[in-house]
Protein backbone atom coordinates (compact mmCIF):
# COMPACT_ATOMS: atom_id res chain seq x y z
CA UNK A 1 0.00 0.00 0.00
CA UNK A 2 1.47 3.81 -0.57
CA UNK A 3 2.09 6.30 1.97
CA UNK A 4 0.03 8.94 -0.52
CA UNK A 5 -3.17 8.60 -2.79
CA UNK A 6 -3.94 11.78 -4.66
CA UNK A 7 -7.60 12.45 -5.10
CA UNK A 8 -9.30 11.05 -8.30
CA UNK A 9 -11.16 13.57 -9.80
CA UNK A 10 -14.26 12.79 -11.53
CA UNK A 11 -13.10 13.49 -14.88
CA UNK A 12 -9.72 12.18 -14.22
CA UNK A 13 -8.61 8.70 -16.38
CA UNK A 14 -7.66 6.05 -13.95
CA UNK A 15 -4.32 5.57 -16.17
CA UNK A 16 -3.52 9.48 -15.09
CA UNK A 17 -3.77 8.96 -11.36
CA UNK A 18 -1.85 5.61 -11.48
CA UNK A 19 0.87 7.57 -12.58
CA UNK A 20 0.64 10.61 -10.42
CA UNK A 21 0.51 7.65 -7.79
CA UNK A 22 3.83 6.25 -8.65
CA UNK A 23 5.34 10.15 -8.97
CA UNK A 24 4.77 11.05 -5.61
CA UNK A 25 5.19 8.17 -3.74
CA UNK A 26 9.05 7.83 -5.21
CA UNK A 27 8.29 4.94 -7.59
CA UNK A 28 11.09 4.01 -9.63
CA UNK A 29 9.49 0.31 -11.75
CA UNK A 30 6.12 1.07 -13.33
CA UNK A 31 5.36 -2.76 -13.30
CA UNK A 32 5.91 -2.82 -9.23
CA UNK A 33 3.51 -0.13 -9.06
CA UNK A 34 0.98 -1.50 -11.49
CA UNK A 35 1.19 -4.62 -9.77
CA UNK A 36 0.85 -3.43 -5.89
CA UNK A 37 -2.32 -1.62 -7.65
CA UNK A 38 -3.93 -4.06 -9.87
CA UNK A 39 -2.03 -7.30 -8.94
CA UNK A 40 -0.61 -7.42 -12.55
CA UNK A 41 2.42 -5.54 -13.98
CA UNK A 42 1.19 -3.52 -16.85
CA UNK A 43 -2.82 -3.01 -15.89
CA UNK A 44 -1.70 0.06 -15.25
CA UNK A 45 -0.17 1.20 -18.13
CA UNK A 46 -3.18 0.75 -20.73
CA UNK A 47 -4.68 4.46 -20.46
CA UNK A 48 -7.71 3.35 -22.48
CA UNK A 49 -9.51 0.71 -20.87
CA UNK A 50 -7.28 -0.80 -17.65
CA UNK A 51 -8.23 -4.02 -16.39
CA UNK A 52 -8.64 -5.67 -12.93
CA UNK A 53 -10.31 -2.85 -11.55
CA UNK A 54 -12.00 -5.05 -8.51
CA UNK A 55 -7.96 -5.71 -7.57
CA UNK A 56 -7.68 -2.06 -7.76
CA UNK A 57 -10.74 -1.19 -5.94
CA UNK A 58 -8.97 -3.58 -3.03
CA UNK A 59 -5.67 -2.37 -2.40
CA UNK A 60 -6.59 1.52 -2.31
CA UNK A 61 -8.84 0.28 0.59
CA UNK A 62 -12.39 1.60 -1.68
CA UNK A 63 -11.11 5.17 -1.13
CA UNK A 64 -11.64 5.79 -5.13
CA UNK A 65 -15.14 4.06 -4.85
CA UNK A 66 -16.57 1.22 -6.56
CA UNK A 67 -15.08 -0.77 -9.70
CA UNK A 68 -17.90 -0.17 -11.41
CA UNK A 69 -18.04 3.37 -11.55
CA UNK A 70 -14.41 4.20 -11.85
CA UNK A 71 -14.65 1.98 -14.96
CA UNK A 72 -17.68 4.12 -16.55
CA UNK A 73 -16.21 7.18 -15.57
CA UNK A 74 -12.48 6.85 -15.39
CA UNK A 75 -11.58 5.05 -18.54
CA UNK A 76 -13.46 4.39 -22.34
CA UNK A 77 -15.25 2.34 -21.31
CA UNK A 78 -18.76 4.25 -20.57
CA UNK A 79 -18.53 6.09 -24.31
CA UNK A 80 -18.54 2.61 -25.77
CA UNK A 81 -21.20 0.52 -23.61
CA UNK A 82 -23.77 3.02 -24.03
CA UNK A 83 -24.58 2.33 -27.45
CA UNK A 84 -24.22 -1.61 -26.90
CA UNK A 85 -26.81 -4.04 -25.59
CA UNK A 86 -27.52 -4.21 -21.92
CA UNK A 87 -26.13 -8.25 -21.27
CA UNK A 88 -23.15 -7.47 -23.57
CA UNK A 89 -22.30 -4.18 -21.33
CA UNK A 90 -22.45 -6.15 -18.33
CA UNK A 91 -20.63 -9.35 -19.76
CA UNK A 92 -17.77 -7.04 -20.59
CA UNK A 93 -17.80 -4.54 -17.62
CA UNK A 94 -18.01 -7.77 -15.32
CA UNK A 95 -14.45 -9.17 -16.79
CA UNK A 96 -12.80 -6.09 -17.12
CA UNK A 97 -13.86 -5.74 -13.47
CA UNK A 98 -12.76 -8.92 -12.52
CA UNK A 99 -9.58 -9.94 -15.20
CA UNK A 100 -8.99 -8.98 -18.96
CA UNK A 101 -10.42 -9.01 -21.98
CA UNK A 102 -7.44 -9.94 -24.48
CA UNK A 103 -10.39 -9.05 -27.51
CA UNK A 104 -12.11 -6.48 -25.77
CA UNK A 105 -11.87 -3.89 -28.73
CA UNK A 106 -13.13 -6.58 -31.18
CA UNK A 107 -16.07 -6.68 -28.47
CA UNK A 108 -16.93 -3.33 -29.15
CA UNK A 109 -16.75 -3.62 -32.82
CA UNK A 110 -13.59 -1.37 -32.80
CA UNK A 111 -11.04 -3.23 -34.75
CA UNK A 112 -14.24 -3.67 -37.74
CA UNK A 113 -14.81 -0.12 -37.54
CA UNK A 114 -12.31 1.33 -39.42
CA UNK A 115 -11.37 4.19 -37.02
CA UNK A 116 -8.38 2.96 -35.43
CA UNK A 117 -8.22 1.11 -32.24
CA UNK A 118 -5.53 3.29 -31.35
CA UNK A 119 -6.36 5.96 -28.58
CA UNK A 120 -3.27 8.73 -28.55
CA UNK A 121 -3.81 10.48 -25.15
CA UNK A 122 -4.96 14.54 -25.57
CA UNK A 123 -4.58 17.25 -23.65
CA UNK A 124 -5.76 21.44 -23.23
CA UNK A 125 -2.66 23.30 -21.48
CA UNK A 126 -5.39 25.93 -20.78
CA UNK A 127 -6.38 23.09 -18.56
CA UNK A 128 -3.57 22.02 -17.42
CA UNK A 129 -2.60 25.23 -16.31
CA UNK A 130 -6.38 25.41 -14.32
CA UNK A 131 -5.48 22.19 -12.63
CA UNK A 132 -2.30 23.08 -11.20
CA UNK A 133 -3.25 26.36 -10.07
CA UNK A 134 -6.60 24.23 -8.64
CA UNK A 135 -5.49 21.18 -7.84
CA UNK A 136 -1.72 20.90 -7.67
CA UNK A 137 -0.75 19.50 -10.43
CA UNK A 138 -2.12 18.83 -13.88
CA UNK A 139 -3.92 14.86 -15.45
CA UNK A 140 -5.00 13.81 -18.15
CA UNK A 141 -9.09 14.82 -18.68
CA UNK A 142 -10.90 11.34 -19.60
CA UNK A 143 -13.57 13.62 -21.78
CA UNK A 144 -10.11 14.48 -23.98
CA UNK A 145 -9.41 11.24 -24.61
CA UNK A 146 -12.82 10.34 -26.67
CA UNK A 147 -11.90 9.40 -30.14
CA UNK A 148 -14.24 11.85 -31.16
CA UNK A 149 -13.21 14.82 -28.96
CA UNK A 150 -10.52 16.91 -30.86
CA UNK A 151 -10.96 20.75 -29.28
CA UNK A 152 -11.79 21.62 -25.60
CA UNK A 153 -15.37 22.28 -24.59
CA UNK A 154 -14.54 24.45 -21.58
CA UNK A 155 -11.79 26.94 -23.44
CA UNK A 156 -13.18 26.02 -27.22
CA UNK A 157 -9.82 25.78 -28.33
CA UNK A 158 -7.89 23.02 -30.03
CA UNK A 159 -6.33 20.07 -28.16
CA UNK A 160 -2.98 18.55 -28.38
CA UNK A 161 -2.23 15.02 -28.99
CA UNK A 162 0.70 13.23 -27.09
CA UNK A 163 2.55 11.08 -29.64
CA UNK A 164 4.44 8.53 -28.62
CA UNK A 165 6.74 6.36 -30.60
CA UNK A 166 5.94 3.29 -28.30
CA UNK A 167 2.46 1.68 -28.78
CA UNK A 168 0.18 1.34 -25.46
CA UNK A 169 1.18 -2.21 -25.54
CA UNK A 170 4.67 -2.07 -24.91
CA UNK A 171 4.91 0.61 -22.75
CA UNK A 172 6.75 0.61 -19.57
CA UNK A 173 6.08 4.30 -18.03
CA UNK A 174 3.79 6.95 -17.93
CA UNK A 175 3.16 9.85 -19.66
CA UNK A 176 2.24 12.49 -17.60
CA UNK A 177 1.24 16.09 -18.73
CA UNK A 178 3.85 18.99 -17.20
CA UNK A 179 5.65 16.14 -14.89
CA UNK A 180 7.75 14.77 -18.33
CA UNK A 181 8.18 14.92 -21.88
CA UNK A 182 8.37 11.71 -23.18
CA UNK A 183 6.14 12.11 -25.88
CA UNK A 184 5.90 14.62 -29.16
CA UNK A 185 3.14 17.37 -28.41
CA UNK A 186 1.03 18.35 -31.59
CA UNK A 187 -1.78 20.78 -31.89
CA UNK A 188 -4.68 19.59 -33.28
CA UNK A 189 -4.90 21.86 -36.77
CA UNK A 190 -8.77 23.08 -36.64
CA UNK A 191 -9.13 25.43 -40.27
CA UNK A 192 -11.63 27.87 -39.55
CA UNK A 193 -14.49 29.20 -37.23
CA UNK A 194 -17.06 26.92 -38.60
CA UNK A 195 -15.27 23.96 -38.07
CA UNK A 196 -14.78 25.00 -34.97
CA UNK A 197 -18.34 25.27 -34.50
CA UNK A 198 -18.37 21.63 -35.72
CA UNK A 199 -15.84 20.35 -33.56
CA UNK A 200 -17.30 21.56 -30.20
CA UNK A 201 -20.64 20.03 -30.56
CA UNK A 202 -19.32 16.89 -31.62
CA UNK A 203 -17.27 17.07 -28.30
CA UNK A 204 -20.11 18.00 -26.55
CA UNK A 205 -22.24 15.05 -27.66
CA UNK A 206 -19.36 12.72 -27.08
CA UNK A 207 -19.37 14.06 -23.23
CA UNK A 208 -22.81 13.63 -23.35
CA UNK A 209 -22.75 10.28 -24.97
CA UNK A 210 -20.02 8.88 -22.55
CA UNK A 211 -22.31 10.15 -19.48
CA UNK A 212 -25.16 8.06 -20.38
CA UNK A 213 -26.18 4.50 -18.70
CA UNK A 214 -24.79 1.47 -20.45
CA UNK A 215 -26.95 0.31 -23.00
CA UNK A 216 -28.92 3.39 -22.93
CA UNK A 217 -28.88 3.71 -26.68
CA UNK A 218 -28.39 0.28 -27.88
CA UNK A 219 -28.69 -1.03 -31.49
CA UNK A 220 -32.73 -0.84 -31.42
CA UNK A 221 -32.93 2.33 -29.88
CA UNK A 222 -30.49 4.07 -32.05
CA UNK A 223 -32.47 2.47 -35.50
CA UNK A 224 -35.74 3.78 -33.91
CA UNK A 225 -34.14 7.20 -33.67
CA UNK A 226 -32.54 7.18 -36.66
CA UNK A 227 -35.58 6.37 -38.63
CA UNK A 228 -37.87 8.90 -36.32
CA UNK A 229 -35.19 11.62 -37.54
CA UNK A 230 -34.39 10.85 -41.01
CA UNK A 231 -38.17 10.47 -41.80
CA UNK A 232 -39.00 13.60 -40.51
CA UNK A 233 -36.12 15.53 -41.93
CA UNK A 234 -36.89 14.24 -45.36
CA UNK A 235 -34.22 12.07 -46.08
CA UNK A 236 -36.00 9.19 -45.82
CA UNK A 237 -39.07 7.64 -47.12
CA UNK A 238 -42.27 6.85 -45.42
CA UNK A 239 -40.90 3.09 -45.77
CA UNK A 240 -37.54 3.75 -44.34
CA UNK A 241 -35.83 4.12 -47.79
CA UNK A 242 -32.48 6.74 -47.82
CA UNK A 243 -32.50 10.11 -50.03
CA UNK A 244 -28.90 9.12 -50.84
CA UNK A 245 -28.28 12.17 -52.28
CA UNK A 246 -29.41 14.71 -49.66
CA UNK A 247 -28.08 12.49 -47.40
CA UNK A 248 -24.62 12.92 -49.14
CA UNK A 249 -25.15 16.54 -49.82
CA UNK A 250 -26.12 17.41 -45.96
CA UNK A 251 -23.15 15.48 -44.42
CA UNK A 252 -20.08 16.62 -47.11
CA UNK A 253 -21.63 20.08 -46.07
CA UNK A 254 -21.96 19.66 -42.30
CA UNK A 255 -18.03 18.25 -42.12
CA UNK A 256 -16.16 19.96 -44.97
CA UNK A 257 -12.45 20.44 -44.45
CA UNK A 258 -12.36 18.07 -41.59
CA UNK A 259 -11.67 15.12 -43.31
CA UNK A 260 -7.72 15.31 -42.90
CA UNK A 261 -8.01 16.26 -39.05
CA UNK A 262 -6.94 13.32 -36.34
CA UNK A 263 -9.43 10.54 -36.41
CA UNK A 264 -11.98 11.21 -38.34
CA UNK A 265 -10.70 9.26 -40.93
CA UNK A 266 -14.98 7.91 -41.74
CA UNK A 267 -15.04 11.04 -43.15
CA UNK A 268 -12.78 10.51 -46.05
CA UNK A 269 -15.28 7.87 -47.41
CA UNK A 270 -18.57 10.28 -47.61
CA UNK A 271 -19.95 9.69 -51.28
CA UNK A 272 -19.86 5.83 -51.51
CA UNK A 273 -20.11 4.66 -48.30
CA UNK A 274 -22.16 6.96 -46.18
CA UNK A 275 -25.26 5.97 -47.39
CA UNK A 276 -24.65 1.90 -46.45
CA UNK A 277 -23.49 3.21 -43.19
CA UNK A 278 -26.91 5.50 -42.61
CA UNK A 279 -28.74 2.34 -43.44
CA UNK A 280 -27.26 -0.38 -41.34
CA UNK A 281 -27.08 1.87 -38.33
CA UNK A 282 -30.82 2.24 -38.76
CA UNK A 283 -32.49 -0.71 -40.37
CA UNK A 284 -34.91 -2.78 -38.73
CA UNK A 285 -32.21 -4.99 -37.57
CA UNK A 286 -29.45 -2.67 -37.25
CA UNK A 287 -25.77 -3.58 -37.06
CA UNK A 288 -23.44 -1.66 -34.65
CA UNK A 289 -21.42 1.00 -35.04
CA UNK A 290 -18.47 3.03 -33.49
CA UNK A 291 -19.56 5.78 -31.48
CA UNK A 292 -17.59 8.19 -33.66
CA UNK A 293 -19.80 7.18 -37.01
CA UNK A 294 -23.12 7.17 -34.61
CA UNK A 295 -22.35 10.93 -33.51
CA UNK A 296 -21.46 12.23 -36.97
CA UNK A 297 -24.81 11.25 -38.23
CA UNK A 298 -26.38 12.36 -35.21
CA UNK A 299 -24.94 15.60 -35.68
CA UNK A 300 -25.61 16.06 -39.46
CA UNK A 301 -29.68 14.95 -39.12
CA UNK A 302 -30.34 16.81 -35.56
CA UNK A 303 -29.89 19.69 -33.54
CA UNK A 304 -28.57 17.76 -30.49
CA UNK A 305 -27.87 14.73 -28.93
CA UNK A 306 -30.59 15.31 -26.04
CA UNK A 307 -33.22 15.63 -28.97
CA UNK A 308 -32.08 12.68 -30.88
CA UNK A 309 -32.19 10.57 -27.20
CA UNK A 310 -35.64 11.85 -27.09
CA UNK A 311 -36.40 10.94 -30.46
CA UNK A 312 -35.06 7.18 -29.28
CA UNK A 313 -37.16 7.49 -26.38
CA UNK A 314 -40.61 8.31 -27.88
CA UNK A 315 -41.08 5.60 -29.63
CA UNK A 316 -41.89 2.06 -28.73
CA UNK A 317 -39.72 -0.81 -29.31
CA UNK A 318 -41.53 -3.36 -30.93
CA UNK A 319 -41.36 -7.26 -30.32
CA UNK A 320 -38.48 -7.01 -27.51
CA UNK A 321 -39.06 -8.01 -24.11
CA UNK A 322 -35.28 -8.07 -22.68
CA UNK A 323 -34.82 -4.68 -22.56
CA UNK A 324 -37.30 -1.92 -21.45
CA UNK A 325 -38.01 1.63 -22.64
CA UNK A 326 -35.91 4.60 -21.32
CA UNK A 327 -38.51 5.56 -19.50
CA UNK A 328 -38.98 1.95 -17.68
CA UNK A 329 -35.52 2.04 -16.91
CA UNK A 330 -35.62 4.52 -14.66
CA UNK A 331 -38.83 2.96 -12.91
CA UNK A 332 -37.47 -0.53 -12.81
CA UNK A 333 -34.25 0.58 -10.66
CA UNK A 334 -35.97 3.12 -8.84
CA UNK A 335 -33.09 5.48 -9.87
CA UNK A 336 -34.65 8.37 -8.70
CA UNK A 337 -35.70 6.86 -4.85
CA UNK A 338 -31.92 5.58 -4.82
CA UNK A 339 -30.62 9.53 -6.30
CA UNK A 340 -32.88 10.63 -3.20
CA UNK A 341 -31.21 8.47 -0.70
CA UNK A 342 -27.68 9.21 -1.72
CA UNK A 343 -27.97 12.66 -1.44
CA UNK A 344 -31.04 13.32 1.05
CA UNK A 345 -29.79 9.96 3.95
CA UNK A 346 -25.67 9.76 3.09
CA UNK A 347 -24.95 13.43 1.93
CA UNK A 348 -23.78 13.35 -1.35
CA UNK A 349 -23.34 15.84 -3.63
CA UNK A 350 -25.82 16.10 -6.88
CA UNK A 351 -22.53 15.38 -8.49
CA UNK A 352 -21.43 12.50 -6.28
CA UNK A 353 -24.74 11.01 -6.41
CA UNK A 354 -25.19 11.51 -10.50
CA UNK A 355 -22.05 9.51 -10.67
CA UNK A 356 -22.86 6.91 -8.37
CA UNK A 357 -25.49 5.95 -10.17
CA UNK A 358 -24.16 6.59 -13.73
CA UNK A 359 -26.07 9.60 -15.39
CA UNK A 360 -24.81 13.43 -16.31
CA UNK A 361 -24.72 16.55 -13.55
CA UNK A 362 -27.50 17.70 -15.77
CA UNK A 363 -29.73 14.38 -15.28
CA UNK A 364 -28.42 14.94 -11.96
CA UNK A 365 -29.91 18.97 -11.38
CA UNK A 366 -33.26 17.96 -13.48
CA UNK A 367 -33.71 14.95 -10.84
CA UNK A 368 -33.36 17.08 -8.42
CA UNK A 369 -35.52 20.07 -9.28
CA UNK A 370 -38.76 16.98 -9.89
CA UNK A 371 -37.58 15.65 -6.46
CA UNK A 372 -38.10 19.35 -4.62
CA UNK A 373 -34.26 19.16 -2.99
CA UNK A 374 -32.65 22.13 -2.39
CA UNK A 375 -29.25 22.22 -3.05
CA UNK A 376 -25.90 24.90 -4.01
CA UNK A 377 -24.53 24.63 -7.05
CA UNK A 378 -20.20 24.07 -6.66
CA UNK A 379 -19.67 24.86 -10.09
CA UNK A 380 -18.93 28.46 -11.29
CA UNK A 381 -22.24 29.93 -11.22
CA UNK A 382 -23.42 31.82 -14.15
CA UNK A 383 -25.23 35.04 -13.45
CA UNK A 384 -28.88 35.94 -13.35
CA UNK A 385 -28.30 38.73 -15.97
CA UNK A 386 -26.47 36.22 -18.26
CA UNK A 387 -28.90 33.02 -17.73
CA UNK A 388 -31.52 35.45 -18.44
CA UNK A 389 -30.12 36.76 -21.74
CA UNK A 390 -29.14 33.04 -22.72
CA UNK A 391 -32.79 31.99 -22.49
CA UNK A 392 -33.93 35.13 -24.05
CA UNK A 393 -31.64 34.06 -27.29
CA UNK A 394 -32.75 30.70 -27.04
CA UNK A 395 -36.61 31.90 -27.66
CA UNK A 396 -35.36 33.81 -30.39
CA UNK A 397 -34.54 30.34 -31.97
CA UNK A 398 -30.49 31.68 -32.32
CA UNK A 399 -27.80 28.89 -32.77
CA UNK A 400 -25.98 27.55 -29.32
CA UNK A 401 -22.35 28.22 -31.02
CA UNK A 402 -23.64 31.84 -31.62
CA UNK A 403 -25.81 32.35 -28.25
CA UNK A 404 -22.55 30.39 -26.28
CA UNK A 405 -20.13 32.99 -28.41
CA UNK A 406 -22.30 36.31 -27.35
CA UNK A 407 -22.87 35.21 -23.48
CA UNK A 408 -19.44 34.63 -22.94
CA UNK A 409 -20.05 30.97 -21.97
CA UNK A 410 -19.26 27.16 -23.21
CA UNK A 411 -21.60 25.35 -25.45
CA UNK A 412 -21.75 23.32 -22.50
CA UNK A 413 -23.25 25.73 -20.26
CA UNK A 414 -26.32 26.63 -23.07
CA UNK A 415 -27.17 23.11 -23.63
CA UNK A 416 -27.22 22.71 -19.77
CA UNK A 417 -29.69 25.73 -19.42
CA UNK A 418 -31.92 24.28 -22.38
CA UNK A 419 -32.15 20.85 -20.52
CA UNK A 420 -33.09 22.57 -17.09
CA UNK A 421 -35.82 24.84 -18.31
CA UNK A 422 -38.35 22.53 -20.30
CA UNK A 423 -40.56 25.29 -21.40
CA UNK A 424 -37.27 26.86 -23.62
CA UNK A 425 -37.11 23.48 -24.94
CA UNK A 426 -40.30 23.10 -26.13
CA UNK A 427 -40.19 26.71 -27.30
CA UNK A 428 -37.14 25.51 -29.57
CA UNK A 429 -38.53 22.59 -30.68
CA UNK A 430 -41.81 23.99 -31.93
CA UNK A 431 -39.91 26.83 -33.37
CA UNK A 432 -37.77 24.42 -35.24
CA UNK A 433 -40.85 22.77 -36.73
CA UNK A 434 -42.22 25.75 -38.01
CA UNK A 435 -39.46 26.65 -39.46
CA UNK A 436 -38.89 22.51 -41.42
CA UNK A 437 -42.85 23.01 -42.38
CA UNK A 438 -42.31 26.85 -43.78
CA UNK A 439 -39.47 25.13 -45.77
CA UNK A 440 -41.13 22.14 -46.69
CA UNK A 441 -44.44 24.09 -47.95
CA UNK A 442 -42.34 26.36 -49.80
CA UNK A 443 -39.51 23.66 -51.42
CA UNK A 444 -42.91 21.68 -52.57
CA UNK A 445 -44.65 24.50 -54.34
CA UNK A 446 -41.39 25.66 -56.28
CA UNK A 447 -41.11 21.55 -57.43
CA UNK A 448 -44.47 21.41 -58.51
CA UNK A 449 -44.54 25.29 -59.81
CA UNK A 450 -41.06 23.58 -61.77
CA UNK A 451 -42.79 20.58 -62.75
CA UNK A 452 -46.83 21.98 -63.35
CA UNK A 453 -46.97 19.87 -67.20
CA UNK A 454 -46.12 16.77 -64.44
CA UNK A 455 -48.65 14.30 -62.90
CA UNK A 456 -48.34 13.87 -58.93
CA UNK A 457 -46.10 10.42 -59.34
CA UNK A 458 -43.33 12.57 -61.71
CA UNK A 459 -43.26 15.22 -59.00
CA UNK A 460 -43.38 12.54 -56.02
CA UNK A 461 -39.97 10.91 -57.88
CA UNK A 462 -37.93 14.04 -57.57
CA UNK A 463 -35.18 13.82 -54.45
CA UNK A 464 -36.17 16.75 -51.91
CA UNK A 465 -39.83 17.11 -52.74
CA UNK A 466 -40.85 17.42 -49.49
CA UNK A 467 -43.83 15.41 -50.25
CA UNK A 468 -43.72 12.33 -47.53
CA UNK A 469 -42.66 15.06 -44.77
CA UNK A 470 -45.93 17.00 -45.74
CA UNK A 471 -48.25 14.16 -45.80
CA UNK A 472 -47.30 12.84 -42.26
CA UNK A 473 -46.86 16.44 -40.59
CA UNK A 474 -49.14 18.94 -42.66
CA UNK A 475 -51.71 16.59 -44.46
CA UNK A 476 -54.07 19.18 -44.50
CA UNK A 477 -52.31 21.90 -46.11
CA UNK A 478 -50.84 19.53 -48.53
CA UNK A 479 -54.24 18.25 -49.55
CA UNK A 480 -55.52 21.61 -49.95
CA UNK A 481 -52.59 22.61 -52.15
CA UNK A 482 -53.36 19.67 -54.47
CA UNK A 483 -56.83 20.39 -54.75
CA UNK A 484 -56.01 23.60 -56.00
CA UNK A 485 -53.88 22.52 -58.57
CA UNK A 486 -56.46 20.13 -59.64
CA UNK A 487 -53.89 17.04 -58.67
CA UNK A 488 -55.08 13.70 -56.46
CA UNK A 489 -52.96 12.05 -54.27
CA UNK A 490 -54.22 8.28 -54.33
CA UNK A 491 -53.04 8.14 -50.66
CA UNK A 492 -56.03 11.06 -49.53
CA UNK A 493 -58.97 8.31 -51.33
Amino acid sequence: MFGMLPVLHDNQTIYSWCGLTHALNGGTCARETSTILFGAPYAALSHDFPSRLVALERSTGYALGRSRDIALRNTLLGYYLSIVRQAQAERILRLLRMGTIPHLKMLLGITASRVGGHHPLKGCERCFADDEASRGWAYWHVEHQLPSTLVCTKHHCPLYIAWDPVTPVHRRHWLLPRLNKLYAWTEIHVPSNAAMDCLLRLATDSERLMGLLPATLDPERLAKGYQRILRESGLATAHGNLRTVRLVSLIKSRYRGLEDLPGLAPLRAIGDQWPGLAASLSRRTPRSGHPLKHLLLIGAISDSLDQFIEACASLPLSGRTDTPSLAEEVTTFNYLERFKELVAVHGKSLAAASHALGVSRTTGVQWAKRLKITYTSRGRPVPTKTVTKIRRLLMKGNSISSIAAASGVSMTTVYRIVGTHPEVSEKRRSDAFSRHRAAARRNFSATCSAMSDKGLKAIRSRPGNSYMWLYRNDHQWLQDRLSQQGRVSGRSR
